[in-house]
Formats: structure tokens, C-alpha cells, sequence
């Protein structure tokens, strides 16, 4: 007899609870538990033993490992600081490895981010306008830095930045659908995860070596890392659409992967900060990027290491999503390891693309209505901070010091708005929460350069601040949620690769608009001011996408029709080769049916449709 039921037992004989706590710790992170022990996990994430003794007591045994007595059956008491308990269940994922492995990638994440935009990328522009032969420091009696034209391989110094965000958009707007459909037909998901990973975290490394030498060389390589980066965030969408179908799940998973995020962006900064300010390095920007890149590439081997090789499960390629391709003779090639067969692979991803593409724009307006808005919000949302930097120091004139404190409220309260996003996911839904976070993306624009917009406007300044945190940590989890809404399943990297597609491919427009305006003469103010028209269409493209029940319903109807028209016939012929073996499968030993086992669950899984 397992653990799990010699524990039911001793529960139903009325054990001691001293006696059974042993059993207790034992099991309680045991996988396989019986679905009457699963009754006994109740809404706090405790465990709960129940022995009825002679006196009508019950007792209980919480998860720390106490033992709690009441005189009435109902009563119950907790050892545990209830704080520390809603803390646990907010971040313990349910047990769920994927999810757990999806929050830890997010760690190195936010530190490449710190490390390439903050330290890294100001290294370069300076060793670059040395380089162009531009003067770096200020002379005797010079307020400010005269204006360089000169060239560097070509172009302005000050243009390399925006001309990398701008190829990086297109690159990564060409390459990732193709390569979600790949990704949907191929047995190694994991394995694409753990190589891609692999190849930013060596990037890593060799770019902690940059020096005023090798500096070009270096900046290429930053751009091969982040479409790498990329394709490992494709692919950690796809996993984020198939964590579960519990919509309350679902949007707190998002959310405490955001808060993941959010915070080591945080810890990250201030680690840095200590760190150089200890090393009196202050002055040299090429000292701040390697210190901070190899930090990176430390926090890169841990918990890329752990997610991929202990968290993440392996995913079998699905033909349309339903049906593990094992089980279909018309996909047998696919796993034949011959040059046709591999050839077969990308082009039946490219058809399953071409396929998805016709879906959306002629039964699906929710998805393409979500992409619309997608394309209008982030690309957006980048471009409004970067606008926002020059706007403070042309109008305001801020500080170096005010402008690390204006980021840093952004950064702390980003983290407040992860948690009201999920506080409105559940009163509303995540929709009518994104709508919510939209709308005050319009009014911040104008707010900010109606309130802010001369010297001694610094309070101003940190005030609007807490809402712009707010609204950028709002956004993200009630955006991932509505996704995994609208991925059918079987397709989960594919529309995570048109979900990148959308937010890459308009990258260059706001900030080229936004310098046009600027080199014309139209007052800043009115530019900064013009995002918040942007933000209203992204609000429209919501609007636009129906109810949030009516998402659900449309996905789950799309699943059922692309499964009737591509294996219907496939389906028939499992069924009947189950009928005929039926007196065969009850005489295999467990172990040897787990094939004819798959089968009857990826049938069960089909007939369930009928139920959407």
C-alpha cells in the first residue's frame, strides 16, 4: 500500500494525529495523491487530517507542521502567521513546475534588460562618440556637450541605438511566426528552450570582455543575443497558454510572474548601484558593463539552468493541436529522422501558419483585434519612456540624480500595479481590467506635460510617477491572460510567435513620428502629448474584441473545427482499433499499455469538445 492511502487509512481509523504526522510530511508534496486525500487540501494551501475521536474533537494538521485541537467540529485554529500562509499560496503556483520555471527565467531576463539598456548601452554611445572622434567630456567653462555630425561606420553616433531597435524589430517581426510554427510541429520544445537559452547566456559572457577595441564586434553580438532572447520568450508563451484552465489560476500565475520580473529589475538596479558606488567606479561606463553582464551571466547559469533542466516538461509536436503526433499514421514522417522528413516539417509549418493567418482575418476579429492592439500599446509604451527622458531634460532640465529617482518609483510601483491588475482580473475579468489600465495609459500623457513642463516641477514629476508604475505594471498580466484565452490549443508557439510579431513590427513608428515632429519645430510637448492618441486606439481595439466570455467560446469552437476537418478519419480508426484489442489491453501489464492509454486519453480529450 503507498503512503498516500496507508495515510487515508489511518485518517478513517481514527489514528492520533501525532501518530499520522509523520505519514503527513511524507506526502504532502506527493504527486499522486488520492482524490480523497485531494479533498483534504483546502482554499488556504493547508492540508488538512481530520480524526473524529470519542470526545467530538477534531484535530488538524497544518502545513507547518502543527498540530491544532478545537472542541467543535467547525472550528478550526492556525499555528501559522496568516500572512505568511497567503504569502506561500500567492506564490507557490500549485505545485506547478512549468509556471515555477516560466517565474525563475524571468530573473536573468530583467537583469540582460538592466545590464544591455542601462550599463551596456551607455557604454557603447560613449566609446562610439570617442571613437567618431566627438568630444565625451566637458571643458573649462562649457555647460553642455557641442553637437557632433561625425560619422562612426557610417552612421551618427547618437543613431546607432534607435537604427539597433529598429533592425532588431524587423528581424524578430520576419523570424519569430515561422518560428512558432516550427516550434508547434517539432517533439523538442524544451530542448529549443534550453539551446536558445544557452546561446544568450554564452552571448553574455563573451560581451563582459567589451573594450573600447572591440566594441562593434560586441554590439553585433547584442543584437544575435536579443533575437535568441526572443525566440526563448516564444517559446515560454507557448508554455504559458497550456498552465491551466482555471481562469482565477491563470491570471495569478501571470501575475506573480510579472512580480518576478518587476522585482529583480528592482533588486537588480540597486545591487548595481551598491556595487559600483563600493568600487569607485562611477566614471567608467565600460567597467559598469562588464560588472553588470557578468552579474548577468551568473544569474543566466542558475536559473536558466534550473527552469530548463529541472522545470519545464517536454511537449510532443501536436498536428493541428489535438493529437499526439505518434498517433497519427498520415504524421509518421515527422519523426523519421531523414532529410524529407525535415523538409516535410517547414512545410507543414508554413500550411499551419497560412492556415492560422486565414482563421484570424476571416473567423477570428477577437485575435485579430487583440494583435491590432498589441501593435498600437507596446511599441508605444517604449517609446513614450524614451520620449518622456527627453522631454525632462529639455523642458524640466532634471538631474542625473532626479532621473534615477523618477525611475526607480516607476520600477517600485510597477509592482503595486501587478497586484491591482490581478485585484481587477478578479472583480471584473481581464478585459474590463486591460480597458481600465488603457485608459489611464490616454490621460498620463497629457496629464504629464500639463502638470510638468518647467524647472521646479520635480514633486510634480514623482507624483505622476506612481501612476506611470502603476499603469506599466497594470498592463502585462491582464495582456498575457487574454492570450492564453485566445490560443486554441496545439498552436500555442505559432500564436505566440504572431503575438511577438504584432508588438516588434510597428517598433519604429512612434519614435520616428515623434522625431519628425521634433526636428519640424512642433512644440515636445505636443508630441509627448500626441501618444495618448495611440493609447486610444489600442482602448478602441479592446472594445472590438467582443465580451470576455465570447473569447473563450470562439477558441474553444476553433479547436473543435480545426480538429473535425484535419482528423476525423484518424479519430474513427483509433476508436476501432481500441474496440478490436479491448480483451488484449485489459491482459497487458500497466507498464506495456501506456501507448493504448495515450490513445484513450487523446480520445476522451476529443469527445470532451463536444462539450465547449
Amino acid at each position: 500500500m503507498d503512503k498516500s492511502m496507508q495515510f487515508v487509512v489511518d485518517v478513517e481509523n481514527n489514528v492520533s494525529t501525532n501518530e499520522i504526522h509523520r505519514s503527513l510530511s511524507d506526502i504532502i508534496h506527493n504527486a499522486n495523491l488520492t482524490p480523497s486525500t485531494r479533498n483534504n487540501i483546502n482554499n488556504d494551501n493547508s492540508l488538512v487530517a481530520t480524526a473524529n475521536t470519542e470526545t467530538g474533537q477534531s484535530s488538524t494538521i497544518n502545513i507547518c507542521g502543527n498540530e491544532n485541537v478545537s472542541h467543535h467540529p467547525h472550528e478550526t485554529s492556525f499555528h501559522c502567521s496568516s500572512i505568511f500562509q497567503a504569502i506561500s499560496y500567492f506564490f507557490s503556483f500549485d505545485g506547478n513546475d512549468d509556471a515555477k520555471a516560466l517565474a525563475f527565467t524571468k530573473i536573468p531576463e530583467a537583469a540582460l534588460w538592466v545590464a544591455s539598456s542601462v550599463y551596456f548601452s551607455a557604454a557603447l554611445i560613449k566609446v562610439a562618440y570617442e571613437d567618431a572622434g566627438c568630444i565625451t567630456e566637458l571643458q573649462d567653462g562649457q555647460s553642455k556637450l557641442p553637437d557632433c555630425n561625425k560619422r562612426i561606420y557610417g552612421i551618427k553616433p547618437s543613431s546607432m541605438l534607435s537604427l539597433f531597435v529598429m533592425i532588431l524589430g524587423l528581424c524578430n517581426a520576419i523570424i519569430m511566426p515561422i518560428f512558432g510554427a516550427l516550434l508547434d510541429s517539432s517533439n523538442r520544445r524544451r530542448m529549443v528552450g534550453a539551446v536558445t537559452a544557452l546561446g544568450v547566456t554564452v552571448i553574455t559572457f563573451s560581451q563582459s570582455f567589451v573594450s573600447k577595441k572591440n566594441w562593434f564586434p560586441v554590439f553585433i553580438l547584442q543584437l544575435i543575443s536579443f533575437i535568441l532572447l526572443t525566440s526563448n520568450s516564444v517559446v515560454g508563451l507557448a508554455y504559458l497558454s497550456e498552465l491551466t484552465k482555471d481562469k482565477d489560476k491563470l491570471a495569478r500565475y501571470n501575475t506573480v510572474i510579472t512580480i518576478f520580473n518587476s522585482v529583480s529589475v528592482v533588486i537588480f538596479l540597486i545591487g548595481m548601484t551598491i556595487t559600483t558606488t563600493l568600487l569607485r567606479a562611477s566614471n567608467d561606463p565600460l567597467l559598469h558593463a562588464r560588472i553588470s553582464l557578468l552579474a548577468t551571466f551568473c544569474l543566466q547559469i542558475i536559473f536558466y539552468g534550473i527552469s530548463w533542466t529541472r522545470l519545464f516538461g517536454a511537449r510532443m509536436a501536436a498536428l493541428n493541436g489535438m493529437i499526439d503526433a505518434e498517433l497519427l499514421s498520415v504524421d509518421e514522417s515527422r519523426n523519421v529522422a531523414t532529410r524529407c522528413s525535415r523538409c516535410g516539417i517547414v512545410r507543414n509549418s508554413i500550411q499551419s501558419l497560412k492556415r492560422t493567418l486565414v482563421k484570424i482575418f476571416t473567423q477570428r476579429p477577437e485575435i485579430r483585434w487583440f494583435l491590432l492592439f498589441r501593435a498600437t500599446s507596446q511599441p508605444v509604451i517604449i517609446a513614450f519612456t524614451a520620449a518622456t527622458l527627453s522631454y525632462m531634460n529639455d523642458q524640466i532640465q532634471v538631474s542625473s540624480r532626479d532621473v534615477g529617482i523618477t525611475s526607480l518609483i516607476v520600477l517600485v510601483f510597477a509592482i503595486v500595479g501587478n497586484k491591482i491588475s490581478l485585484t481587477t482580473m478578479r472583480k471584473f475579468n481581464p478585459l474590463v481590467s486591460l480597458k481600465l489600465c488603457m485608459f489611464l495609459w490616454i490621460v498620463l500623457a497629457p496629464i504629464l506635460v500639463l502638470l510638468v513642463n518647467k524647472p521646479g516641477h520635480e514633486f510634480r514629476l514623482f507624483l505622476l510617477s506612481i501612476l506611470w508604475g502603476i499603469v506599466v505594471g497594470w498592463k502585462e498580466p491582464a495582456d498575457k491572460t487574454i492570450l492564453c484565452n485566445l490560443v486554441p490549443r496545439g498552436i500555442e508557439a505559432e500564436m505566440s510567435g504572431l503575438y511577438v510579431f504584432s508588438g516588434q513590427i510597428t517598433m519604429w513608428i512612434p519614435p520616428l513620428l515623434f522625431t519628425m515632429m521634433n526636428e519640424n519645430g512642433i512644440d515636445i510637448r505636443i508630441g509627448l502629448a500626441s501618444f495618448g492618441g495611440y493609447f486610444l486606439i489600442s482602448l478602441i481595439s479592446l472594445f472590438m474584441m467582443g465580451s470576455y466570455d465570447s473569447i473563450a467560446l470562439a477558441t474553444c469552437a476553433h479547436e473543435k473545427e480545426q480538429f473535425m476537418t484535419s482528423t476525423i478519419q484518424q479519430t474513427e480508426e483509433i476508436k476501432r482499433s481500441m474496440s478490436e484489442n479491448d480483451v488484449q489491453i485489459l491482459s497487458l501489464p500497466m507498464e506495456k499499455s501506456d501507448d493504448t492509454m495515450r490513445r484513450s486519453k487523446s480520445v476522451t480529450y476529443v469527445e470532451s469538445l463536444s462539450n465547449c
